[in-house]
């Protein structure tokens, strides 16, 4: 009696292997651009207070803030989490800029910052994201 073979046979299985691999590379890639996203989004969060502040403070004087001590703010190192190394208000590029500075990751480097540069408008104050050393798909979407 002959007994016929079952299973999958070498190729079978090399094809399979390699189709898994090709769905893992695509996810990590996905996965770590969204770890990125989520790093990047802390700090903004952490600007909240500060983004009130400048609004109150050109209402006031009709003019922004060039430091964290004009708002009564503490000093940008207390502005921190396992991400962040320091949030500020700065003069540059224009007043009332909050300059975000991350700390090195295995998701984004040392030194990486996000800048929110204040503008006056009819409705108040409209804050423009940028960045000089983020990549833009790493940038939140209400960033981009």
């Amino acid at each position: 009696m002959i007994r016929q073979q079952s299973g999958f046979t070498l190729v079978e299985l090399i094809i399979s292997l390699s189709i898994v691999g090709v769905l893992a590379t695509l996810a990590l890639t996905s996965y770590s651009r969204y770890s990125q996203r989520a790093i990047i989004s802390t700090g903004l969060a952490l600007t909240a207070p500060m983004k009130l502040s400048v609004h109150e403070y050109f209402l006031k004087n009709s003019t922004f803030p060039e430091s964290n001590a004009q708002l009564d703010l503490p000093s940008a190192s207390n502005y921190t989490n396992n991400y962040v190394r320091s949030v500020s208000v700065s003069a540059s590029p224009t007043p009332g800029t909050i300059r975000i500075a991350y700390k090195g990751d295995r998701a984004i480097s040392e030194g990486d910052t996000l800048l929110l540069v204040p503008s006056a408008s009819v409705a108040g104050v409209r804050w423009q994201c940028t960045s000089f050393t983020l990549l833009g798909n790493l940038l939140p979407a209400n960033c981009r």
